[in-house]
C-alpha cells in the first residue's frame, strides 16, 4: 500500500501577515469582497464597501507562503470574481514588520492585490 500524497505547501517567506485592506476604487457600492486562499480554506474580507472608501480588518498573524489566492466581490448585484493568483513577496519587503494584504477592486469586474508595510 502507498501512502497519500501531500499536497507540498510553499515553505514560509518569513513575512508575517496580520491584516487586509481592501479598496474599492469604482463610484458605486461593492459587496460582499472576500480573500480566498484555496490550499488553506482561509479567507478575509469586507460585507459593504461605499465608493473610493476601503475597509481594514485584521487577525492573528500568518506566515506568507505564496499560496494562490482567489478575489470574489458583488457589483450591483452581480458576482465577479478572479482567477486566481499568486501575490508575491517582494524582495524590498522586512520581516518583523507589519505586513498586509491590499486589495483593490480598480475598474468593474477588476480587482488585484499586492503586500504592503507601512
Amino acid at each position: 500500500a502507498s501512502a497519500p500524497e501531500q499536497s507540498k505547501q510553499p515553505e514560509a517567506t518569513g513575512i508575517v501577515i496580520d491584516g487586509i485592506r481592501i479598496q474599492n476604487g469604482l463610484r458605486y457600492p461593492v459587496t460582499d469582497v472576500m480573500i480566498l486562499v484555496p490550499a488553506t480554506g482561509g479567507f478575509a474580507g469586507c460585507g459593504n464597501i461605499l465608493p473610493r472608501t476601503a475597509c481594514s480588518n485584521t487577525f492573528p498573524d500568518v506566515q506568507y507562503r505564496e499560496n494562490a489566492v482567489l478575489i470574489s466581490w458583488k457589483e450591483h448585484g452581480e458576482p465577479q470574481q478572479t482567477d486566481e493568483f499568486i501575490v508575491e513577496a517582494r524582495s524590498d519587503l522586512r520581516p518583523n514588520v507589519s505586513t498586509w494584504v491590499e486589495v483593490t477592486i480598480f475598474a468593474p469586474g477588476q480587482a488585484g492585490a499586492r503586500l504592503i508595510q507601512e
